[in-house]
């Protein structure tokens, strides 16, 4: 009886792991950039939110942690060169780490959600997207 039931109880557990949700939501991390401008885009001030975090994250912060393993590997050949660039490196891979956190698709998602329904855009975030509609504008020109 016991086996039954353990044979019963793993069944069941596996059917509930492997069936498929009834949700069609799709994690915000799994999405481009084009899907968060066909999604979340309603005019040029999100469309500009969007392009500032994919721009910090993609750009920025994956350029400032590639120098690290350049590093490293300076240092294997020429450990005193590679001492010296370990200086500069280490704090600007965890600088592109921490960027890598603030500007991170969730974060971006809940932005795109909170200014949809209330119109508004954290401070900082505000400047910045008022600077970068203002130099496109004057690009345009």
């Amino acid at each position: 009886m016991n086996k039954f039931l353990l044979i019963l109880l793993l069944c069941l557990i596996a059917i509930k792991s492997f069936a498929g949700s009834d949700s069609t939501e799709v994690k915000a991390r799994k999405l481009t950039y084009s899907d968060f401008l066909g999604k979340y885009s309603i005019n040029d001030t999100s469309a500009a939110v969007i392009e500032i975090f994919f721009d910090k994250k993609d750009n920025n912060a994956k350029g400032e942690m590639s120098f690290l393993p350049i590093t490293a590997g300076v240092f294997l050949i020429f450990p005193v060169i590679g001492a010296g660039l370990s200086v500069v490196s280490i704090p600007m891979f965890l600088h592109g780490s921490y960027t890598l956190i603030k500007y991170r698709k969730k974060k971006l998602v809940n932005v795109l959600t909170e200014y949809r329904n209330t119109g508004e855009l954290p401070k900082g975030l505000r400047k910045k997207v008022t600077k970068s509609i203002t130099y496109e504008q004057y690009n345009y020109e």
